[in-house]
């Protein structure tokens, strides 16, 4: 299954990582001009489309890390 988001590099914009949008057609900046950490964003921005239930869980984890009554709010 091919990715919604792709990767794009504009050097007239200094070199900075976009996301594209592949269905909307829409770019969005990254803020970097490291490869890798754009790399490691789209990605994630993919895997959050795969599997949004087990991306919930993971966001809940980190917030009952930091707020510990946030487990018995509804």
């Amino acid at each position: 299954m091919k990715g919604r988001f792709r990767l794009v590099q504009l050097g007239n914009r200094g070199g900075t990582f976009y996301c594209k949008d592949i269905i909307t057609g829409s770019r969005t900046s990254l803020q970097t001009k490291e490869r890798a950490e754009a790399e490691r964003l789209v990605l994630d921005k993919n895997e959050a489309l795969r599997h949004p239930l087990l991306n919930r869980k993971i966001g809940m984890t980190y917030l009952a890390g930091t707020d510990s009554a946030i487990t018995k709010r509804t």
